[in-house]
């Protein structure tokens, strides 16, 4: 299924999509984790105070705190037993009665090289007055190191505030990189999520694609049959054979390959190929089919095919593009054409592959009004018309193949003519790797 290549566009599409989505996600999801962190942190260290102050409880209940000593030698033991058990520890902490004034204090021995800093950010700390800033909590880095410095209330057991306890608390750097790792799966199983759904419902885009380009499939194929039928019906009309259609529709097919014509340009191509000369079902049969030479009046109203054609493909969206051929094949290169004297690139690539295709396969066709012509006699009349008639460039690719295309195509007859322009046609206008025949051997858009 990926081989075919609407299927390996939806496949590049959704793994591109998404991979973004994961991407995202998983940045986002990390970034996250890692606030999330933060807040962990401080709360760790929240936690390990409030322990603290459940230790302390009786000597809070105390009027005045109590036996200041007792605090103490419970600070340094609680503490103590604390950090040898954590990973992360308490550097510092001091107790503050509700004056801000120093109660206990200690200095975790492990953290001796820090102290210093800690001191220095706590220098001001017996200056602070009760107020806004009697409360905080921030994390910041001292030599490296990541530490959370916080200062609260101590309530005692009646809720009431009867001191204050303010710490250092350093985290230790296995928990920084156990909490980063872990991060790091979060987003990435969201990440994974998110491709496993994307696989998951992958089947259920395909079923759905498939439906939908099968009614596009049949939607075009109904639109080349009216063209196709149309266009053939006037191609009887005027020379009872409809194998004039397919030819030029071949032929200028195949000019446009050897170009390198874009495949949007070669479905404009087509559709004005085939009804190139549709407007003709408005010029009169006396006229059309008149076996002499037309009158200056006649041969006027013979041009009015053009406007007839134009009018018609006109009031269909999809057939907007095919008025590039249907209103510029009678042009010429030098100005000289119909209707509206364009000249060089002014008239439209397609215009000039068709116009090439066109008059190469009225001379070798017989007509009611004359014989055919044989391949080189044909294609030395029209190199008369290099850069006057006929683009030169164009008409340079068709010397190297006409007679190629005339021996393969201009003896065949009618139902393999309409076989193999079909086959040519209809490769561009494929959906979802099949053409409108059903058949995916034909060249991909």
């Amino acid at each position: 299924m990926i081989n075919n290549p609407i299927h390996r566009v939806l496949v590049i599409r959704l793994a591109l999509v998404a991979s973004c989505l994961a991407l995202i996600l998983m940045v986002l999801v990390f970034w996250v984790e890692l606030r999330n962190l933060d807040q962990r942190i401080q709360d760790q260290a929240t936690v390990a105070l409030e322990r603290l102050r459940g230790s302390i409880i009786d000597e809070l209940d105390t009027d005045g705190l109590g036996n200041r000593e007792q605090i103490q030698r419970i600070l340094e033991k609680n503490l103590r037993i604390q950090n040898s058990s954590a990973q992360s520890s308490f550097a510092y902490v001091r107790i503050l009665d509700s004056a801000f004034r120093e109660v206990a204090a200690f200095i975790n021995p492990a953290q001796e090289q820090i102290k210093s800093a800690i001191q220095e950010k706590y220098s001001g700390a017996n200056q602070v007055k009760h107020g806004a800033s009697a409360l905080w909590k921030r994390i910041s880095r001292i030599n490296g190191t990541l530490i959370v410095q916080l200062r609260k209330d101590l309530v005692n057991s009646e809720g009431k505030p009867v001191a204050h306890v303010e710490g250092a608390y350093v985290v230790s750097s296995r928990y920084i990189q156990k909490a980063r790792y872990d991060a790091a799966l979060s987003a990435l199983f969201a990440a994974g999520i998110v491709l496993i759904t994307t696989l998951i419902l992958y089947p259920s885009i395909i079923r759905l694609l498939g439906k939908l380009t099968g009614l596009s499939a049949g939607l075009a194929q109904a639109n080349l049959e009216i063209m196709s039928v149309l266009g053939g019906a006037i191609a009887k009309r005027d020379i009872e054979t409809s194998t004039h259609n397919c030819r030029v529709t071949i032929y200028a097919i195949r000019i446009a390959q050897d170009i390198g014509l874009q495949d949007d340009d070669m479905r404009s191509l087509i559709k004005g190929a085939f009804l190139h000369d549709v407007g003709k079902i408005g010029v009169r049969d006396s006229v059309l089919l008149k076996p002499g030479s037309l009158t200056p009046e006649e041969y006027e109203e013979t041009k009015q095919h053009v406007r007839h054609g134009l009018d018609i493909v006109g009031r269909s969206t999809w057939l907007t593009d095919a008025a590039l051929i249907v209103g510029g094949h009678h042009e010429k290169y030098d100005g000289s054409g119909y209707p509206q004297g364009r000249k060089g690139k002014e008239i439209p690539l397609v215009a000039r592959i068709f116009a090439v295709a066109d008059v190469f396969d009225a001379l070798t066709s017989k007509r009611h009004y004359k014989e055919n012509m044989g391949w080189a006699e044909a294609l030395e009349i029209i190199s008369h018309g290099r850069g006057s008639h006929f683009d030169p460039d164009v008409l340079d690719i068709f010397n190297d193949i006409a007679s190629e295309l005339f021996e393969t195509y201009g003896v065949m007859d009618d139902t393999n003519l309409k076989s193999n322009m079909i086959k040519l046609a209809a490769g561009y206008f494929m959906f979802s790797g099949k053409t409108i025949l059903g058949s995916s051997s034909y060249k991909t858009i």
